[in-house]
């Protein structure tokens, strides 16, 4: 990895993202007032498919999903890599996404996670193809879709379940530039359905509840015993429901969240909620002994694959040594869900790595991002890729072709 920096036409790129850092803020700025909720990301979509092409990618498109894809060739005989960040962002098409700036500090809603990541792709891309540098292998740039929450890594999911060529994956999408997320959290995702009769909570008392029918399930989740190692969770975080104070409603729902660097537990203790939502059915109809009884769906709204893979494994050593050539201290972050989870539990070497600047209150309109040395991300990125993917006369690729 040090013979990179002793290539001058790589070292002309490095200065190159820091000189253009300006620019790289003002994209990201745009970038944060297009909204972008999971599953309307096509406004984005089409501003990423413009900048690739001003930057002059090859092969530009967006796909079926709205992932937005384009290549700088190799020189034919390298691997090839893949560098994404999503578009999508937690907040609905009615949140307040115009920024404002404090001091030195930007505020918007999205403006970090993963907003930032996108506009770093683009600077990326620029400072490859200012100084023609080909890696070995194809670099391919990827702006993809459905990342966070019921997205439920769509985007990811529809790349890699398509045939594709690519040999390693790297996703900008963590609030610590020198993080290295190596390991892949996976989540099952419930929407919990209990209806009944419904009825007047006075006239027709007796009959079953399905929101009482819901407490009793939540009550036994709440008992669930979970490991410390693999580190498992669960957590009902949506409950709805219910007409008025003097009615039996006749439909409520919830949904529920279960994760765990295990794939075991993952499916165990879904079994669990299985069981305990069975059993909370059983409880309130056995309760009221009446001819109308309450029932239960149980519909899956997320299915994130667990994985791992070593901390010394080759796209992590690479990772951690493009951060040291620049100074940033590199730090390995496990306990996290990514569009990386998908090729990590296929086993391709993936990773997710941090995004430029600093940062704070990510997921919440408060959220805000300053811009202090937030070039660091991306002139890490160019080392990381240039790594995997090889540099003729520099550096031999240290991925294996697939």
């Amino acid at each position: 990895m040090q013979s990179l920096l002793k290539n001058e036409t790589v070292v002309k790129a490095i200065q190159f993202i820091k000189e253009d850092d300006n620019k790289t803020l003002r994209e990201h700025l745009e970038l944060c007032e297009i909204p972008a909720p999971s599953h309307n990301e096509g406004k984005r979509a089409i501003y990423v498919k413009d900048k690739f092409e001003e930057i002059g990618l090859e092969n530009v498109k967006i796909d079926e999903v709205w992932n937005v894809m384009g290549t700088i060739p190799g020189t034919g005989n390298g691997p090839v890599i893949m560098l994404a960040a999503h578009t999508d962002t937690v907040f609905p098409i009615e949140t307040d996404i115009k920024v404002r700036k404090e001091g030195d500090v930007y505020y918007c809603p999205g403006i970090n996670d993963d907003t930032r990541a996108v506009a770093e792709l683009f600077t990326i891309a620029r400072a490859m193809k200012a100084f023609g540098i080909r890696a070995q292998g194809d670099i391919i740039f990827c702006a993809n879709v459905c990342e966070e929450g019921l997205g439920d890594l769509k985007g990811v999911k529809h790349i890699f379940e398509n045939p594709n060529s690519i040999d390693a994956f790297v996703s900008i999408d963590n609030p610590v530039t020198g993080g290295i997320v190596y390991t892949a959290t996976g989540s099952h995702r419930y929407q919990v359905i209990f209806r009944g009769c419904g009825g007047h909570s006075f006239a027709d008392f007796g009959l079953p509840n399905p929101i009482h029918a819901m407490g009793r399930a939540i009550n036994a989740i709440s008992q669930f015993q979970a490991p410390n190692i693999p580190k498992t969770t669960f957590n009902v975080g949506i409950v709805e429901g219910g007409t008025s104070v003097n009615t039996i409603s006749a439909s409520c729902s919830m949904l529920v969240d279960i994760r765990s660097d295990s794939s075991e537990e993952l499916n165990r203790l879904s079994m669990e909620l299985k069981e305990a939502v069975d059993l909370a059915v059983q409880e309130e109809n056995k309760r009221w002994e009446s001819n109308e009884n309450v029932v239960a769906e149980i519909i899956m709204k997320g299915n994130r694959p667990a994985g791992t893979q070593p901390k010394d494994c080759t796209i992590v050593k690479t990772a951690w040594g493009a951060a040291e050539l620049l100074g940033i201290e590199p730090e390995l972050r496990d306990e996290s869900s990514t569009d990386a989870n998908i090729p990590i539990s296929m086993g391709i070497p993936a990773i997710t790595v941090g995004r430029g600047g600093k940062e704070g209150k990510v997921h919440t309109v408060h959220e805000w991002f300053e811009p202090i040395d937030a070039f660091l991300g991306p002139q890490r990125d160019l080392l990381l890729i240039l790594g995997l993917a090889g540099l003729d006369g520099c550096l031999e690729h240290r991925i294996k072709k697939l």
